[in-house]
């Protein structure tokens, strides 16, 4: 199948998007029904933008992907892949950069 520039980044935002109804699915759980969704958008919407902004880069680059002739048959699957995988890693990356900041404080103030 070919892919448009326009296709390719509507899958990559569908990851974006499965990760996060995955997230707040689990934050709604454990909120038994009583998520704030504005204060869970307002709290991720910069690791959003960056994951568009990734999936945007994988777009321009999508000739280099392609030119792996085994992955250009799955080419629609990658972008889901990388919308999802960009907004897990910086979730991941930035709570953990968060910690060592919080843990940091916590030391000077001592």
């Amino acid at each position: 199948m070919t892919y448009t520039p326009y296709i390719l980044f509507a899958l990559g935002c569908f990851g974006i998007l499965l990760h996060n109804l995955i997230k707040m699915d689990s934050l709604n759980r454990k909120a038994k029904g009583e998520i704030n969704y504005l204060q869970y958008l307002k709290l991720e919407k910069f690791s959003i933008l960056i994951s568009v902004c990734v999936v945007f880069i994988a777009m321009i680059a999508q000739q280099e992907i392609t030119k792996l002739n085994f992955v250009s048959e799955y080419l629609g699957l990658a972008y889901v892949a990388i919308g999802y995988m960009a907004q897990s890693i910086i979730v991941t990356y930035m709570g953990r950069a968060e910690s060592f900041l919080h843990e940091k404080d916590i030391k000077e103030d001592k």
